[in-house]
């Protein structure tokens, strides 16, 4: 592992979300020239989403009064979920939650990347070259690991705020052309696999530490 690049990289997803956060305020971004190929699609893609929406709540959240008490003295949106029957529970800071056009609420996770996500593995006779289909392979495990992120997330929001999220949705950025901006969207079936295997892996977690 190269720690350089992982304080790189966290230092890059960062500078990401503090611009959606920004942007989504109205206010302008002026990305350094090592981020820009980062963010050149986003602000045309956060306006494609938004268009005819509207933010509902944010890592940074603003125009939710009503929500304020899960907002910390930073800034910052905290939510949590508890289950009373098990003792089970958790907290998180998830990025987005907007309503779309058509008034579904979509739960949005945004992530930088230096190699694509893919919703599944290549196919054997895609016209990818190796390094590609790699990317796209690790890709598969990043999106997986993505989806149970934000079926931890849902749980937790729709307790603390009282709203019902109809979809989930990864926003992938990179600097490789081909795969600048990528979306990708979970349905209400798809969400709840995922809600089922995030809850497992709450299961497993509590049940393997120590009695007390």
């Amino acid at each position: 592992m190269n720690p350089g690049a992982a304080d790189a990289a966290a230092e890059r997803g960062t500078w990401i979300h503090n611009s959606v956060e920004n942007y989504l305020r109205g206010l302008r971004v002026v990305p350094p020239q090592n981020y820009a190929p980062f963010w050149d699609g986003m602000p045309s893609l956060l306006d494609d989403l938004l268009d005819g929406g509207r933010v509902l709540w944010s890592e940074k959240p603003f125009n939710q009064p009503a929500w304020s008490k899960y907002v910390g003295d930073d800034g910052v949106g905290r939510i949590h979920y508890y289950d009373e029957n098990t003792g089970y529970g958790y907290a998180g800071c998830c990025d987005l939650i907007y309503m779309n056009s058509n008034a579904e609420i979509i739960l949005a996770d945004f992530k930088t990347s230096n190699g694509p996500y893919s919703a599944r593995f290549p196919n054997k006779k895609a016209n990818v070259d190796e390094k590609t289909r790699k990317a796209l392979i690790s890709g598969v495990f990043k999106t997986k690991k993505t989806r149970l992120q934000l079926a931890a997330y849902k749980a937790a929001a729709e307790a603390c705020l009282g709203i019902k999220i109809e979809k989930t949705q990864i926003i992938v950025t990179t600097a490789i052309k081909e795969f600048n901006t990528q979306i990708f969207t979970f349905g209400p079936s798809e969400v709840e696999k995922d809600e089922e295997s995030w809850f497992q892996v709450v299961k497993d977690y509590y049940e393997q530490q120590p009695s007390t």
